[in-house]
């Protein structure tokens, strides 16, 4: 036993005592041999699959990207819709209180036109009458301009 645990420190003296000069180990047995060819081929079919898991992967953030781009771009559209929106409210606030104040003097005006025109039948002297006949020409005028 003495001489063993010498030879322990000694790898060639171990490897000539095994008859097996030049080898770095034991003997493969057929049995591991097949294993290790099993478990090369587990290996290959992962691998593979990870290969197809990361494509369709891609795939499938490219197309969410691709989404994201359009979303994007119909942004700066909105965008352009609103900014014309926003013009054309501003030009309505400008032109809105004209048009309604011409409005309401038009319709003043055809008020003021039908009181005449009663007045007009209802009074009975004559220099009134033409008076009035005179005023509502007027207010006809003046309808008239609005109107335009």
């Amino acid at each position: 036993m003495n001489s063993e645990v010498n030879n322990v420190h000694k790898l060639e003296a171990v490897a000539q005592s095994n008859g097996t000069e030049g080898t770095a180990g034991p003997s493969v047995s057929p049995a591991m041999a097949e294993t290790n060819r099993d478990m090369s081929k587990v290996a290959l079919i992962v691998s593979l699959l990870v290969v197809v898991l990361l494509v369709i992967f891609f795939f499938g953030m490219n197309r969410n990207i691709a989404g994201l781009t359009d979303e994007v771009k119909s942004l700066g559209e909105l965008r352009i819709d609103m900014s014309a929106l926003d013009q054309r409210m501003v030009r309505m606030e400008d032109e809105l209180p004209g048009k309604m104040k011409r409005i309401i003097a038009h319709d003043m005006v055809n008020e003021m036109a039908m009181k005449a025109a009663y007045l007009g039948n209802t009074l009975e002297d004559e220099p009134l009458r033409a008076k009035m006949q005179e005023i509502l020409q007027s207010l006809k005028e003046v309808r008239g301009s609005l109107e335009q």
